[in-house]
């Protein structure tokens, strides 16, 4: 009875920490390392009996893919764009700071909105200062806001992938 009742609240632990762990992508924290160490510290607690070091090698390896897909779409904005390694780096950066000072606005969903904004901000900037017309600027902009967009909906979704697998297993 003692077992099965401890059993119960570790999977509600889990399952809060991984509903966590997706709602703080909202707010640009890296919610994929979250689940990888919910799921290390509940192996850990349940003597690696239900959730296996390959689990969360598995799950690690989705964490790191997650993080790259969206550093890779993020920077690069559209395909079509080809934008310059300036115009990368302007878009990251304005994704970055964006993210940073739209934070404490709308209980924290600002910071996704400032990046997205700082995205394009930052890529128009930096096509401007290359010395591109402003519909160029506006154009790549929107690229660069599309792509974080991007980058955002499929991190979150190997999240959500990372959760059934983990769910899955503890279960």
């Amino acid at each position: 009875m003692l077992e099965t009742l401890a059993h119960v609240v570790g999977l509600a632990l889990l399952v809060l920490g991984c509903l966590v762990a997706l709602c703080s992508l909202v707010f640009g924290v890296p919610g994929t390392v979250l689940i990888v160490g919910f799921a290390l510290l509940y192996a850990w607690a349940t003597s690696f009996a239900a959730v296996h070091w390959s689990t969360i090698g598995w799950l690690a390896l989705l964490a790191v893919l997650g993080e790259g897909v969206e550093l890779a779409v993020s920077g690069g904005g559209a395909a079509s764009a080809r934008p310059s390694r300036r115009v990368t780096i302007g878009a990251l950066v304005g994704a970055l700071v964006g993210g940073v000072i739209g934070t404490p606005f709308l209980f924290g969903i600002g910071s996704l909105l400032g990046a997205l904004a700082g995205a394009f901000v930052g890529a128009a900037l930096a096509v401007h200062g290359e010395g591109g017309t402003l519909t160029d600027a506006v154009t790549t902009g929107f690229a660069a806001l599309k792509g974080r967009l991007l980058g955002f909906v499929l991190k979150s979704a190997l999240a959500a992938v990372m959760v059934v697998v983990l769910l899955a297993a503890a279960i």
